[in-house]
C-alpha cells in the first residue's frame, strides 16, 4: 500500500526532471507553461534583453520563454540546450518560424559539459533547473566558461521554503535557500551576485543575477 502511495508521486518528480513520451508531451508541457509562466516572465524581464544580444537557455523545457525572448532578439541568435528529447520536439514546433529565420537554434546535451566555445554569450538564463544539477558547481562553472566576459546570468528558481511546501520527491529534488544560490554563483567566479523577488500569482519568484568580471 505504501508503495502504491508514492509511486505518482514520484513519476511526477521524474517527469519535471526530465518529461518522456506522451505524458510528458502533453502534461507536463502544459504544468510547464501554467507553474513556470510568471517565472519566465521574471527572468526575461531581468535579463535586459538587448536586439542582438547572443542568448542560451540552460534547459528551456517546451521552448515558452524562448518564444517570447526571439520576439525581441531580431538582430542576434538564442540558443538552447536540454536533454530531454519530448522537450526538444515540444520546443522545436513551438519555435519552428525562429529556428527556420536562424534566430532560434536548439539542441539535445547535457548541461554539465556544454557544446559551446568560451565566452560565445552575452546573456545566459535558465528557470526551474537548478533543483535537479546533483553537482551544481559544475554547471556554473560551466555557466561561467561558455559567457562572454561582462556577460550576465540569470537563473530563475524558487527557495527551500516554498519547495519544501510542494509535493515533491525529495531525492530528485534539491532545494536550495537564496544564500545558498548566491555562494553557488560567487564561488563560480561570478561577481555581483544578488538576488532580485517578485510576488507572482501562485509562488514568490526569485531570479539570482551575476555577472562574468571583465577580464584584467
Amino acid at each position: 500500500m505504501l508503495n502504491t502511495m508514492f509511486r505518482p508521486l514520484r513519476f511526477l518528480s521524474l517527469q519535471a526532471r526530465k518529461p518522456t513520451g506522451l505524458f510528458g508531451q502533453y502534461v507536463m508541457t502544459r504544468i510547464f507553461n501554467s507553474v513556470n509562466a510568471d517565472l519566465n516572465s521574471f527572468v526575461k524581464e531581468t535579463l535586459g534583453l538587448k536586439i542582438n544580444d547572443n542568448i542560451l537557455e540552460i534547459g528551456f523545457g517546451p521552448g515558452r520563454l524562448i518564444n517570447d525572448m526571439a520576439g525581441i532578439i531580431t538582430e542576434g541568435v538564442i540558443e538552447g540546450i536540454d536533454f530531454s528529447d519530448t522537450m526538444l520536439s515540444q520546443a522545436s514546433k513551438l519555435n519552428k518560424y525562429y529556428i527556420s529565420i536562424g534566430t532560434v537554434k536548439l539542441q539535445k546535451g547535457e548541461c554539465s559539459n556544454l557544446p559551446y566555445d568560451n565566452e560565445t554569450f552575452d546573456k545566459l538564463c535558465s528557470v526551474n533547473t537548478l533543483y535537479f544539477w546533483n553537482e551544481p558547481d559544475k554547471y556554473f562553472q560551466e555557466m561561467f566558461r561558455v559567457l562572454k566576459n561582462g556577460g550576465k546570468i540569470v537563473i530563475g528558481f524558487r527557495d527551500a521554503k516554498q519547495m519544501k511546501l510542494l509535493n515533491l520527491s525529495k531525492d530528485i529534488f534539491n532545494t536550495y535557500s537564496l544564500d545558498e544560490v548566491i555562494d553557488l554563483l560567487s564561488n563560480s567566479g561570478f561577481s555581483n551576485s544578488h538576488i532580485v523577488k517578485k510576488n507572482g500569482k501562485q509562488l514568490r519568484s526569485y531570479c539570482a543575477v551575476a555577472i562574468k568580471p571583465m577580464a584584467q
